[in-house]
C-alpha cells in the first residue's frame, strides 16, 4: 500500500468517526444515549478527530521515506480494509440501525426496578433554599414542601417516577408528596402482576449514572379507570393523588390518577 494511500484510509477513518460524534451532539441523538455531562466533551471530541483527519492529509512524510530510516511500513491492524472493517463498518452499522430509543422488549429483559434499594445513591433533583434565601424563613420554622418543589399552572407537583421512588422509601420525601397532586410524565407499560382488577399500569422512565448501557427501567404504579390502555412504551402524562401504601411489606408508590393522556416525548428521554 502506498504512503498516500494509507495517509487517506487513517484521514479518513478520523474524519468518520469525528463526523459521527459531531453530528449526534448537533441532531440532539447524543441526549438518547449520555448524561449531559457527557455531551460537550464528546462534542469536542468530535472537533478534534476531525482536526487530526485534516492535519494528517497534510503530512507529506511518505511511507518509502519510513522505509529507508529501517522502519517497517506495516499498517497496525493489517492493511487498509481490515483497518476500515474493524474501526468503521461496526460503527456505520450502529448509527443505521439504531433508534435512538429503548424497546418494551429491552426494558422487560433488564427488568422493571420498583424498590429504590437497587438503584445507586440517589440525590433529590429539588434543593430547598437555605433560610434566609428566596423567601425561606429564618426563624427555624419549616416552609411546606410543596412550596419549593416546582408545580405546573394547575397547582400540581411535578415529580419523576424515581423521585416517588425514592420517596417511598424515605419518611421525609415521602412526606413531601403523600396524598399531594402530581404530574408524572412516562411511558406505558402494562401491569403484568398484582392487577387482578385491570385498573393499574406501570409508568416507566430510565434512570441512568452514566450512558445507555447502564440505564435501568425504573417504575411506579398508576391506579387509573379500567380500560386505560395504549401501546406499549407511549409517552403519557398522569395526572393524580400520590399514595404509598404497604404492599409486599413495604410502601411503594401508586398514582390515583384522575387523567391520563398520551403526551410528547420529552427532551432528555432519560432520569438522572
Amino acid at each position: 500500500m502506498s504512503a498516500t494511500t494509507s495517509r487517506f484510509i487513517a484521514a479518513g477513518i478520523l474524519f468518520v468517526w469525528g463526523v459521527t460524534l459531531v453530528y449526534f451532539q448537533l441532531s440532539g441523538r447524543i441526549a438518547s444515549y449520555l448524561h449531559p455531562d457527557f455531551h460537550i466533551p464528546t462534542f469536542v471530541a468530535g472537533i478534534v478527530l476531525l482536526a487530526l483527519s485534516v492535519g494528517l492529509l497534510f503530512t507529506f512524510q511518505s511511507l518509502g521515506q519510513t522505509r529507508q530510516n529501517g522502519c517497517g511500513s506495516r499498517h497496525p491492524f493489517g492493511g487498509g480494509i481490515r483497518a476500515i472493517a474493524l474501526l468503521l463498518v461496526p460503527l456505520l452499522f450502529a448509527v443505521r440501525i439504531s433508534q435512538g430509543r429503548f424497546s418494551a422488549n429491552t426494558v422487560m429483559n433488564r427488568g422493571l426496578v420498583t424498590d429504590s434499594a437497587e438503584l445507586p445513591t440517589f440525590s433529590s433533583p429539588v434543593d430547598p433554599d437555605l433560610p434566609g434565601e428566596s423567601g425561606a424563613p429564618v426563624d427555624g420554622s419549616m416552609m411546606d414542601p410543596s412550596e419549593y418543589l416546582k408545580k405546573n399552572a394547575e397547582g400540581y407537583i411535578v415529580a419523576e417516577t424515581v423521585d416517588l421512588l425514592y420517596a417511598a422509601a424515605e419518611e421525609g420525601m415521602r412526606a413531601d408528596f403523600e396524598n399531594k397532586d402530581v404530574e408524572v410524565k412516562g411511558q406505558f407499560l402494562p401491569a403484568r402482576t398484582g392487577n387482578p382488577n385491570g385498573d393499574r399500569f406501570q409508568l416507566m422512565r430510565l434512570f441512568v449514572m452514566c450512558c445507555a448501557a447502564d440505564a435501568r427501567p425504573v417504575a411506579i404504579t398508576v391506579h387509573a379507570k379500567p380500560g386505560t390502555c395504549f401501546p406499549e412504551m407511549t409517552w403519557v402524562k398522569v395526572l393524580g393523588k400520590a399514595t404509598f401504601p404497604v404492599e409486599g411489606g413495604r410502601h411503594v408508590a401508586v398514582i390515583e390518577a384522575s387523567a391520563v393522556s398520551e403526551t410528547e416525548p420529552p427532551k432528555e428521554s432519560f432520569t438522572y
